[in-house]
């Protein structure tokens, strides 16, 4: 199970009226058809010549792909994906991870917002071809969007700073600097502390 903001795994009984959430909403099924739809994106780079999977891969995922090959990508897909069905361990995201992800949803959220209101209804049939609200959702969900920083902004932060601004991510360095992840990096954490407060 990964660790978000909210957990999405948890799935909410009660409508409150002043909830201006889309009820019908199911972050975790969005989450899962964007990791799903990126395993048979892979399948397909892995198909093409190295040099143009890496050329598709940078509109694909411009963020993730400053930092990250075919290879590493498809790696990151694929840990997340695991880690999202895994219902017997919490995961944690590190920068490398969340910024991913960040691409991956966002790619979902521009194909389902520009297609057809049938082909809405296709892809997530419980919204009935609503709009999703993506900000709203970084902001539910996301810790933070600190992995999209400029790198000149960043780096002329005094460590004071980035404290104070709760940029204390060991791995976020690396992702705005565009570094390659290490192994250990680019695999997810497991933690044995419960992370969502349960009733």
């Amino acid at each position: 199970m990964l660790v978000f903001k909210k957990n999405i795994y948890e799935t909410s009984e009660s409508v409150h009226p002043e909830n201006t959430d889309n009820q019908s909403f199911d972050p975790y099924n969005f989450i899962f058809h964007s990791l799903l739809t990126d395993r048979e994106i892979f399948f397909g780079l892995n198909q093409l010549p190295e040099s143009e999977s890496e050329e598709r891969a940078k509109t694909l995922f411009p963020h993730a792909s400053l930092f990250g090959s075919v290879s590493l990508l498809n790696n990151l897909s694929r840990y997340l994906f695991e880690g999202l069905i895994d219902r017997s361990t919490w995961h944690t995201l590190n920068a490398y991870h969340q910024t991913y992800l960040f691409d991956s949803l966002h790619g979902t959220f521009e194909d389902y917002s520009y297609s057809e209101p049938q082909q809405r209804i296709g892809i997530f049939p419980e919204l009935e071809g609503s709009a999703i609200d993506f900000e709203r959702f970084l902001e539910n969900y996301f810790f933070g969007t600190a992995f999209l920083m400029d790198p000149d902004r960043f780096n002329n932060m005094s460590p004071e700073e980035k404290k104070r601004l709760n940029l204390t991510d060991p791995c976020l360095f690396g992702v705005i600097n565009r570094l390659t992840p290490t192994e250990e990096e680019s695999r997810l954490q497991t933690t044995i502390v419960t992370p969502y407060i349960t009733k």
